[in-house]
Formats: structure tokens, sequence, C-alpha cells
């Protein structure tokens, strides 16, 4: 299996790996960086933020910081792609091609299937790119690399805005901002857990973020906060070799203390109950 690393700044920025009978992402896990993973022979299957996804041939599914990937299972003799960027520098090429409608499809659509001639021409972008990161000797090696990166995210995000957009451009502003708000949460409620940060992260007022949702949700922005919070906090003490404090240093939590209080209060159960119900055990 070939690997391809694009270096800049001391830092591994792009890592193309070519897939062969294996996805190299170990879950459960909060991505720390971007991924996109394209197939082309055989089938994998995902589940993103409780959301199961099939690829087959010639589909791909992009993934974010903060994702999380609770399962994935490859086929027998799969092929294809696994691209992963730096945070810094998805952040660098979406200033390229910032739109709040192509952001919020990207998290809507993460998946995508596509034509024989749509995916070979993406294909050809994935070689090309390769040609170039081996290439350290050429004048603009930096910024070739860029350039075709942008084309291939470019091209699988027209293909996106064709699909879909449609419905998101016809959206009110309430539903586009709560959209938003539930992209975010997927990516940031194991670390933010205040409607300030949120609303801030929205360009709007905390009182005017828990408003609009209580007229869409029928609850406060608190208790959704904290629900994705729960759930975040269920998928980690269900792996077993994490302790409690680490846990709740994962879900930036004070202390062990604090996170069991906040537990026991939105569950009825401390976190400890919650093992004990899983593995019929204490933690020792």
């Amino acid at each position: 299996m070939g690997t391809y690393i694009f270096r800049e700044y001391d830092e591994e920025r792009v890592i193309i790996r070519d897939v062969c009978d294996t996805i190299e992402l170990y879950t459960p896990i909060h991505l720390q960086k971007y991924h996109l993973i394209m197939i082309n022979e055989g089938e994998l299957k995902i589940d993103v933020n409780h959301r199961k996804f099939t690829l087959t041939r010639q589909s791909s599914i992009h993934l974010n910081v903060g994702d999380l990937v609770r399962s994935i299972n490859a086929s027998k003799g799969i092929k294809g792609y696994h691209i992963t960027f730096s945070a810094g520098f998805q952040n660098e090429m979406r200033s390229a091609r910032k739109s709040p409608i192509n952001i919020q499809l990207k998290k809507d659509f993460p998946f995508q299937e596509f034509s024989t001639e749509e995916y070979d021409f993406l294909k050809v972008s994935v070689d090309i790119l390769k040609k170039y990161i081996l290439n350290t000797s050429h004048n603009y090696h930096a910024l070739v690399i860029k350039n075709e990166i942008l084309n291939l995210l470019l091209n699988i995000s027209d293909k996106r805005r064709r699909d879909h957009g449609k419905n998101m451009e016809n959206a009110t502003h309430g539903e586009i901002i709560m959209k938003r708000f539930k992209s975010l949460l997927e990516g940031h409620s194991h670390r933010q857990h205040s409607v300030t940060w949120y609303a801030d992260a929205l360009m709007i007022t905390p009182d005017y973020l828990s408003k609009l949702i209580r007229e869409k949700e029928g609850r406060s922005a608190r208790t959704i906060i904290n629900e994705s919070i729960i759930n975040n906090a269920k998928v980690l003490m269900k792996q077993p070799e994490l302790s409690l404090k680490e846990i709740s240093e994962r879900l930036n939590f004070p202390d062990q203390s604090s996170f069991g209080r906040f537990f026991k209060t939105n569950t009825g159960h401390s976190p400890k109950e919650f093992r004990i119900h899983l593995y019929g055990q204490e933690e020792s």
C-alpha cells in the first residue's frame, strides 16, 4: 500500500494512502483531521455521528474534525484512496472556496456517488497529486499540490451542490441556522458546552439562538447541548480502557466529580452505575 506525504511548515499537511483490503482508522474516535475516502472497488460501511453509510464503487465520503466515527468495516479486496488533511491545511483550502451553503452541504451530505466519467476524473487528480508529492525538486512544489487538491475538492463540492444544493438554497434563515447549530454540536460538543460558544460561532446572540431553538425544537438550547455531551460520554464509557478521569478530561470537565454530577443530573445514574450496567462490574 503506497503512502504519499506532503510536508510543509514542519507538519504533515496531506497524506494520501492507497487503500488495499483495509482502512487505517481505529474506532470509536473523534477525528482530529479531515478525511476523504474514495472507493474504487469493494464496499465500506461506516457509522459517523450516529449516521450509517455504505460506500461502494465510485463513491466517496468526507469527514470533518470532531466527527464521531463509531465503526468502520471494509470488505475483502477493497481498493481506493484515504486522504487526510491537517486542520490548518483544510482551513487554508476552505478560504479559497468559502461558502456557508457548501460548508453545510458537506455536513448534511458527506457521502457522494459519481458516474464513471466523474469518478475517473477524480482519480486522475489523485494520481497527479501523488506524482507532485514525490517530485520535491519542482520549483513550485507546494503551490501545484495545493492547486490540484483544490481542484479535487471543488469537483466533489460541485457534484454535491448540483445533487443537493437546491434544497439548501430554498431554506429559510432559521432552517440554515438550525442545521449549522446541529453540525457544530456534532463536531464540538465534546469540548464546548456553553450556549454562548455556539452563538458566537454562528455570529448571532445567545438569546436569539435560544429563542430560535425553542421555536423549532420545543426544547432549550441548553437541553440539546447537554444531550449531545451525554451521547459523547456514553460512547467513551463503552471503551473499557478509558478511566472516568480520562473521560472527564476528554469532555472538557474541570474534574471527574463535575463530570459525575453532570452525568447523574442528565441520566439519573452515575457514570459508575452506567458502567456496572454495561460490564457487570465496577472499574478498578
